[in-house]
């Protein structure tokens, strides 16, 4: 093998490993490729994990004439022998070749073929393709070891741009996490703060009538807030994965209970982990915060004891406190919202005094 082409290997190696973003990376692998083999025109080809071909870059071609082709690359003729072959193939005329179907309707006469496996570590990625060398002459030994290199310089620097990938998607869902847990966590409880000092404010007798419908307005746009802060906090989670059900529950306790000043009790009937599933924990997690928050700041509860339940057809919440109880003429937009939700996964809710005294809640979803 001559210095020069050598040299040319090397300079395209180097070319890759620049750290471009992966498409011009690729781009100029293939046109280094076409350099390097002296050839007219080259193409690479990804697949899909079904093991159809999906993106096809080239050079050595005009865009006007890829534009005449009537039949993009499917994967057929030797395109597909690589796909189920994949070894390095060079073939004289690519019409006498068994596995050849012909070229397309507008598609340029090509003669001579060489191509190449990418992979990534065990994974096939796609292929090199390279054909009509401009001297006439045969692809060598020499051009496929040539391209066997680049192949494996591909497979590095697409692994590489996977990594890269990864790493920022984790930097970001981490980035999400901590934006959501200072929103749940200070700005949330702020304002909870801030609510159950307006409502003690409240319920001073001498308190002007005009003064205390501007509380209650003030009240209201805090519990509007709230829930615009609690859906933004769940579009932050919703590319998270959904954890055990019950540690969720028991993050929502620890909060819940820290703002009430007693501890909530909360138990769990059935096989509440296996059945509720990702799209019925986002339901779940707002409604015990919904219903919880309630006998806190409402009823003035000192007792508060949540029951999470879950069987093979739906998946109920109850809470039961022992405050002033529930008011009917009282329903605020928030007990609205949880019945549109009940009735949206084909539920109910149901709120009701609980004796002399209390409130008792029942939410249930159907999986």
């Amino acid at each position: 093998m001559d210095v020069t082409r050598l040299s040319a290997l090397s300079d395209a190696v180097m070319d890759v490993a620049k750290g471009e973003d992966l498409k011009t990376s690729l781009k100029r692998l293939i046109h280094n490729a076409v350099l390097i083999t002296d050839c007219t025109y080259g193409a690479l080809g990804s697949i899909t994990p079904d093991g159809t071909l999906e993106d096809f870059t080239y050079v050595g071609m005009s865009d006007e004439t890829a534009d005449e082709i009537n039949t993009f690359p499917e994967g057929k003729g030797l395109l597909g022998h690589l796909l189920k072959f994949p070894a390095p193939l060079r073939v004289s005329v690519i019409q006498d070749h068994p596995s050849s179907v012909g070229f397309p309707k507008g598609h340029p006469s090509m003669s001579g073929f060489l191509g190449v496996p990418i992979r990534i570590r065990e994974e096939l990625y796609g292929s090199i393709y390279l054909t009509q060398k401009r001297n006439g002459e045969d692809f060598t030994q020499e051009d496929e070891e040539l391209v066997v290199v680049l192949a494996s310089a591909a497979g590095i620097a697409i692994d590489s741009y996977r990594g890269h990938i990864a790493r920022n998607q984790v930097g970001v869902l981490a980035e999400r996490e901590r934006i959501a847990r200072d929103l749940h966590d200070l700005v949330i409880q702020q304002l909870f703060a801030s609510g159950i000092s307006l409502q003690s404010i409240a319920a001073d007798a001498s308190i002007p009538v005009q003064s205390l419908a501007k509380i209650n307005d003030i009240l209201e746009n805090l519990d509007s807030t709230v829930q615009q802060i609690r859906t933004t906090i769940f579009a932050l989670h919703n590319d998270h994965p959904i954890q055990n059900v019950r540690t969720l529950v028991l993050g929502e306790i620890a909060s819940l209970s820290s703002i009430a000043g007693f501890q909530v009790t909360h138990s769990y009937i059935g096989p509440v982990d296996t059945v509720i599933n990702p799209d019925l924990a986002r339901e779940v997690i707002p409604v015990i915060r919904e219903l919880v928050t309630n006998a806190i700041r409402h009823a003035e509860a000192t007792s508060i004891d949540l029951v999470v339940m879950a069987n093979q057809t739906y998946c109920e919440i109850r809470v039961v406190d022992n405050g002033k109880g529930y008011v009917p003429s009282e329903r605020k937009s928030g007990l609205l919202n949880l019945e549109q939700r009940a009735l949206a996964r084909g539920g109910e809710f149901e709120i009701t005094k609980d004796g002399s005294s209390g409130t008792r809640a029942m939410w249930r979803g159907s999986l």
